[in-house]
């Protein structure tokens, strides 16, 4: 049977679940990019640079995958803020035709069209603001049909109250958006794949640990004090005992890597000798 020498043949991680995989690959990252900053030129050697642009790609989409849903934020904020807005252009307007039909017939030569108007608009005062949001809408929208179908807009504009209208059907109009009553609700991003990212970030833990550790030369001055810095969070991460919870989303472990074949281990002793567990198939 032919050997195999590959970085996932050689290099035994510590036992990891998704989230801290997530936790120790960007720790490997940053460190990587203080130390970067600090050579001259500011450059990694370009493998060990390639492999951590591929291990930064693997895990920013295995932490994307694991990131607590919930609702939308957007979402849960955008109904009561529509809701508030429309409410408050109901009773502004409310106020201000009030205002007209309190007024004289000799100040307000259009009282009885404020009144009738009034009457349309307000036959149970404000109570249809405090109706559930969808049955508020339809309500709303039968109103500014009203409007429209009775040539009101001509009083609003007599009173001089053409902002209250526009504010009016601008609010409603939101309203209906926000809903998803006039527009159709944004399709929820497909799920993907956690386990496939998460063995995608282990593979890139382990080839970015073997190139940093071959960058290692005794006739290379400085180069092992190199590779030791950046492998430092890989050397000092503790596992969890066997039969830990590892908290929210622990529906996997670090899967076994195949046999290594009798070479020299890849990384130092100390970690060489951590064991890892097959991993636990996502709940």
């Amino acid at each position: 049977m032919a050997r195999s020498f590959t970085s996932q043949d050689l290099v035994a991680l510590p036992r990891l679940n998704a989230a801290e995989s997530v936790v120790l690959a960007t720790e490997l990252i940053t460190v990587a990019d203080a130390r970067e900053r600090r050579l001259k030129p500011k450059k990694l050697p370009e493998a060990v640079g390639r492999s951590k642009g591929r291990l930064a790609a693997a895990v920013g989409t295995l932490e994307a995958l694991t990131r607590p849903q919930g609702g939308d934020p957007v979402e849960t904020k955008t109904k009561p803020k529509a809701d508030r807005i429309l409410d408050n252009a109901w009773s502004a307007t409310f106020d201000w035709l009030e205002g007209w039909c309190k007024l004289p017939p000799e100040r307000n030569p259009s009282l009885d069209e404020a009144k009738e108007l009034f009457k349309l608009l307000y036959p149970d005062g404000l109570s249809f603001t405090r109706l559930p949001y969808k049955l508020e809408w339809k309500e709303s929208k039968a109103r500014l049909d009203a409007i429209r179908g009775a040539r009101h807009d001509r009083t609003f504009k007599k009173l001089g109250g053409e902002g209250f209208l526009a504010h009016l059907e601008e609010a409603h109009e939101a309203y209906g958006r926000a809903l998803h009553i006039t527009a159709p609700k944004p399709e929820s991003a497909p799920t993907g794949d956690v386990r496939g990212a998460f063995m995608a970030t282990l593979a890139a833990l382990r080839d970015y640990a073997t190139r940093v550790a071959a960058h290692a030369d005794p006739d290379v001055p400085g180069s092992e004090e190199v590779s030791a810095a950046l492998l430092e969070p890989l050397a000092a991460w503790q596992s969890r005992p066997v039969g830990s919870n590892g908290g929210a989303g622990d529906v996997t472990e670090t899967p076994a890597a195949p046999a290594a074949p009798a070479a020299p281990a890849a990384l130092p002793e100390a970690e060489a000798e951590e064991e890892e567990e097959p991993l636990a198939d996502p709940a």
